[in-house]
């Protein structure tokens, strides 16, 4: 009950100040411009209108029989008529019909003018009532977008994430904002499942070595297992592999951050492909892979050496564990400000789930989640910290399988440090 009233009490207030921020906000500020323009500049034409249409009358005048004086006209619409008097005139006694005509005269342009001003009044009236009604109009049209916005960024504040407004139809600033916002939620919408799933991923790949810990751990203490060399070795593979995920994820949050520490240098590609396979040849042999390098020229890059290395080692570890038995190529070539180091096996390749899931954490292509059977513990990382570390650096890399068969993974680095 007390929730309810707090959630009523809260909803009132955001209610009064949407009402306060309706009576001072961007689209009352826009109606009241925009209106306020309009009204002048109808003031400001009626004016001129009515004083030229009063002009046009004064000069009418000398040839109306009216009056002879110019100045009859004044400014401020103030009219002043010359009297006749008709014994000033001799010939005003035998001029009696024109003396009528010239007064009917003069009560025409009198209505006449009566009735420009009444018209020109009226005019500026309703033009200005028009104006504001479309200054109203278009700053609805301007301001809704905004106020979607707003409205949009106080649900996202609030939690909701699968969130997209309308995009509205002019091709705009407005039209881009709101593109921009529902990419955004999009993006937050994905690294938030990302989040889940990355929580979940960690628990369950901590909860497996944890429990045969626990579980070898109390067999020794009740005397059900020996505790023997065997069983410290399997115990000791536990703790290797939670120190390895450890150490990979703290890896991989460092590289997709920035916050790794990188020292590109000016590197030989077909030197480290060679060095690698040198490193890898006794466990290759024991896995039955043959390394085969096809580098016979220079491929020069600039990329960090170690986290080069380490990239390389586990995409090699990756063609170890899942094409053995078979053969892994090794080969590099410069194109253009560009170098490509390509890692093939001969296995069965990916399955299309897997290929789409390659380079995810924790993704395994056995769905069993087996390790190495020679004991090399696998966190699940290593393909996803090859790209963290690989993009890193200013270099791509790609998975997929070859017209020929088997997998392929190919990096591409720039032979400059300046290189895009």
């Amino acid at each position: 009950m007390e929730t309810t009233l707090r959630q009523r009490h809260h909803l009132n207030k955001q209610r009064r100040k949407s009402r306060k921020r309706n009576r001072s906000g961007l689209r009352s500020r826009l109606t009241r411009s925009f209106a306020l323009v309009a009204v002048l500049a109808v003031v400001l034409t009626t004016f001129a209108t009515v004083d030229a249409a009063f002009r046009v009358i004064a000069k009418l005048n000398p040839e109306l029989g009216l009056t002879s004086d110019t100045n009859g006209y004044s400014v401020g619409f103030q009219w002043s008529w010359p009297e006749v008097d008709p014994q000033a005139d001799p010939a005003a006694p035998a001029s009696a019909e024109a003396a009528s005509t010239l007064a009917q005269r003069r009560e025409l342009v009198r209505s006449a003018s009566a009735d420009i001003t009444r018209s020109a009044i009226r005019s500026a009236f309703l033009s200005a009532l028009l104006a504001v009604m479309v200054a109203a109009f278009l700053t609805r049209q301007l301001t809704r977008p905004l106020g979607r916005l707003v409205v949009g960024a106080q649900r996202l504040q609030a939690g909701e994430r699968e969130l997209q407004l309308p995009i509205p139809r002019r091709q705009d600033e407005l039209r881009d904002l709101t593109a921009a916002f529902n990419d955004l939620t999009t993006s937050l919408a994905r690294q938030e499942a990302w989040r889940r799933g990355l929580i979940a991923d960690v628990a369950h790949d901590l909860r497996t070595p944890l429990a045969v810990l626990r579980s070898e751990i109390e067999a020794m203490q009740d005397g059900v297992q020996p505790t023997d060399a065997a069983a410290l070795s399997r115990l000791h593979s536990e703790v290797l592999l939670l120190a390895r995920l450890v150490t990979d994820l703290r890896l991989l949050s460092l590289a997709e951050s920035g916050a790794l520490s990188l020292k590109p240098v000016p590197l030989d590609g077909s030197q480290m492909l060679h060095a690698l396979a040198d490193a890898y040849a006794n466990r290759a042999a024991s896995a039955g892979v043959m390394l085969e390098v096809v580098a016979p020229h220079p491929a020069p890059l600039m990329a960090d050496p170690d986290r080069l290395t380490q990239t390389l080692r586990n995409i090699l570890d990756n063609a170890l564990r899942y094409a053995a038995p078979g053969a892994v190529t090794l080969s590099a070539h410069s194109d253009g400000p560009r170098t490509c180091l390509i890692i093939r096996d001969h296995g069965p390749g990916f399955r299309p789930d897997d290929l789409s899931r390659a380079f995810e954490r924790f993704y395994r292509a056995d769905a069993s989640r087996t390790r190495d059977p020679q004991g090399r513990a696998s966190s699940g990382l290593g393909l996803a910290i090859a790209r963290a570390l690989t993009e890193a650096q200013g270099g791509t890399i790609e998975a997929r399988n070859h017209p020929q068969g088997g997998a392929e993974f190919t990096l591409t680095f720039p032979v400059r440090g300046d290189a895009s």
